[in-house]
């Protein structure tokens, strides 16, 4: 039998319409019959207690003189009662006078309930009557009667009669239904027509005839109607839509295709691959093997690799590779492929084959001109880092310049031509030294005037040395200088934990002579912070350039205080923070973000090569460089972020 849902409508209505009428009728019948069983039973007790009531008052004078045998046919009137099984009169004493039917013993009579009290006993109903005389208790009558069979009778009669009311009821339900069934069905049928002959013939001009009726069927149809045309419009933009987007697919510059991985076959394929490749689409889509014939037999394993990675990882994916054409051609292809799944099961691999040999061509003869072009910056990158040279060894020479200016000068003032006098005054008078010493006014002022002469030269001897000492280092500078820009042609330098004070306190050294000659007043800002790990003559190249535009800015300003403000700090967790902030010209906002570019500068004299070659070594460290400046006149700061140095020491590379 086929599942109610697969039944005809007309089925499905008649069988729902019997269903309900037949439920709702076997309830209501089922409710009557429990009532009138429930009525039956109240009336059967009733009628007990009325007959043993009667029998009781009937036995009175029985029981009173104790005359058994008319208490004996008192008892046997109850022959017009067949549901009556037993009696039993018995007096107040215990004693029997008489019973009817079957007798009842001792223990069957203690079963009995109290008075005018009913008890079932299985099928028999038990009922107890008190007899009285004027009031007064002389005896009881005990009765059984049958219950069940009473019961059962009854219980059959109503079975027959609900049985015959559902069997007319249902027949009655199933005429009506089937007449009237068919102002709904039809309508709904007729509908089921039309779309079986739009679903056959695939023609969206048929309608259906029911759009008159002015019921929720009339709506129905009308909507199936306007759904039909809507359907039709959009059938034909689509049959356009496909026509356009076939005569798209045909006109890119690749071979649109679709394979499957279970035949291992093309399923579709665009007519360009028989301009590409030369073999017809016929070929294409009838050999299982094509694949393996078009690709090169070098990239075929390769391929299919990548394929089934792809295919795992159900993601899109390109990969180049060589075909074989039908002319014996090598044909470098890119593949752009994605994956298509259906409830995680892979369906097929769609993309498109570009050809590519033309931009491979291209490649190989721009790698060769890559080549000439490396050699050809290689020679431009030496004369770059010879720029880079002389720019920060000229910073470091103006100190040196200054520090021989100064020695220079310094030796002009010296107090040794005095100690020359001196000397030749005591050759003088060698002969006579004593006498000289002691009576000669010049003699006695000679040792005092030797004394301060020797103190004075002490004095200016530490000063040379302060001088030389500062020489030192700078031509040391100058030597590192060489070699830190020599380095840029290899790997890199050493790089180690310092102490961000030493260096900025380095760079001012260098620069102290400069500062001291413009009258440029020096701020220290310095917090307590971690070391760094940087390549320490990178740092201090970028220090010493900064202070020295520091100072130009500042000479180039009409403002008669010149500050210079250096502080250190900590930036983040991982960065210390260097800040040469000046109050000299300041910085345009236009200028902010072109300063770092290389051969950008303001100087007439200057190339502007040291502030980016200082932001690419701050980058190089994990650092950075960046400016900030309210604008022209405002003065400007540069800050330089250098990582602090981890536990794990710092890396030669």
């Amino acid at each position: 039998m086929k599942p109610f849902s697969d039944l005809p409508i007309q089925r499905k209505m008649l069988v729902m319409t019997l269903t309900i009428c037949g439920v709702v009728l076997l309830v209501s019948v089922t409710l009557l019959i429990s009532f009138q069983l429930l009525n039956f039973r109240a009336d059967f007790q009733r009628d007990t207690a009325t007959l043993s009531s009667i029998v009781a008052n009937n036995s009175t004078a029985a029981l009173a003189f104790d005359d058994r045998k008319a208490a004996g046919e008192i008892l046997g009137s109850l022959k017009a009662k067949p549901t009556v099984l037993c009696a039993t009169l018995i007096n107040y004493g215990g004693l029997e006078v008489a019973h009817y039917g079957e007798k009842d013993d001792s223990n069957n009579i203690k079963g009995f309930p109290a008075e005018n009290q009913f008890k079932y006993d299985g099928g028999d109903l038990l009922y107890t009557e008190l007899v009285q005389l004027e009031g007064k208790p002389i005896g009881h009558l005990y009765l059984r009667v049958d219950y069940r069979s009473v019961f059962l009778q009854l219980l059959r009669f109503y079975g027959v009669v609900m049985t015959g009311v559902l069997m007319v009821s249902v027949l009655l339900a199933f005429k009506l239904s089937s007449h009237m069934q068919r102002f709904i069905a039809d309508p709904v049928l007729s509908l089921a027509e039309t779309a079986r002959q739009v679903g056959e013939k695939n023609d969206y001009s048929v309608r259906s005839p029911m759009e008159g009726r002015g019921d929720e069927l009339g709506v129905l149809a009308k909507a199936f109607n306007h759904m039909l045309s809507r359907i039709h419009c959009q059938d034909v933009a689509i049959n356009l839509s496909q026509q356009k987007l076939g005569s798209l697919v045909n006109s890119i510059d690749g071979i649109v295709w679709e394979w499957s991985p279970h035949n291992c076959k093309f399923t579709f394929v665009s007519r360009q691959c028989e301009r590409i490749l030369g073999y017809p689409s016929e070929k294409w889509l009838a050999d299982p093997n094509f694949r393996e014939t078009l690709t090169h037999p070098d990239d075929f394993v390769q391929t299919m690799a990548t394929c089934l990675e792809a295919a795992e990882r159900r993601q899109a994916y390109n990969r180049e590779y060589r075909m074989i054409a039908a002319d014996g051609r090598t044909v470098w292809i890119r593949e752009s492929g994605m994956v298509l799944v259906e409830d995680n099961r892979l369906m097929s691999f769609r993309g498109i084959f570009q050809d590519i040999t033309e931009q491979k061509n291209a490649a190989t003869q721009l790698d060769q001109l890559n080549r000439q072009l490396v050699d050809a910056s290689r020679q431009a990158g030496m004369a770059e880092v010879a720029t880079g040279v002389l720019h920060n060894v000229g910073n470091v020479l103006n100190s040196v310049n200054v520090s021989a200016n100064l020695l220079r000068d310094q030796l002009g003032r010296s107090q040794l031509q005095n100690l020359m006098k001196a000397t030749q005054l005591m050759q003088e008078h060698s002969a006579n030294t004593v006498a000289f010493l002691t009576q000669d006014p010049r003699g006695a002022r000679l040792p005092g005037y030797l004394i301060k002469l020797v103190n004075q030269l002490h004095t200016e001897q530490e000063a040379y040395q302060r001088e030389l000492d500062g020489l030192g280092k700078n031509i040391e500078h100058i030597k590192e200088i060489v070699s830190m820009q020599q380095s840029y042609a290899r790997l890199g330098g050493l790089t180690e934990a310092f102490d961000p004070k030493e260096l900025l306190e380095d760079a001012l050294r260098i620069n102290e002579a400069a500062l001291l000659r413009h009258n440029v007043r020096l701020v220290r800002h310095f917090a307590e912070t971690a070391p760094v790990a940087v390549d320490k003559h990178k740092v201090l190249q970028i220090l010493v350039n900064l202070v020295r535009n520091a100072k130009h800015a500042m000479i180039a300003s009409d403002k008669l205080e010149k500050v210079l403000v250096v502080s250190i700090q900590r930036a983040d967790p991982d960065h210390v923070r260097i800040e040469v902030r000046d109050n000299g010209i300041g910085i345009p906002t236009d200028n902010l973000t072109r300063i770092f570019q290389h051969g950008f500068t303001t100087k007439k004299e200057g190339h502007g090569f040291g502030l980016h070659s200082g932001a690419n070594a701050a980058k190089e460290m994990g650092g950075t460089l960046f400016v900030e400046s309210a604008g022209p006149g405002q003065g400007a700061a540069f800050i330089l972020e250098l990582p602090v140095a981890t536990t794990k020491a710092v890396a030669t590379t």
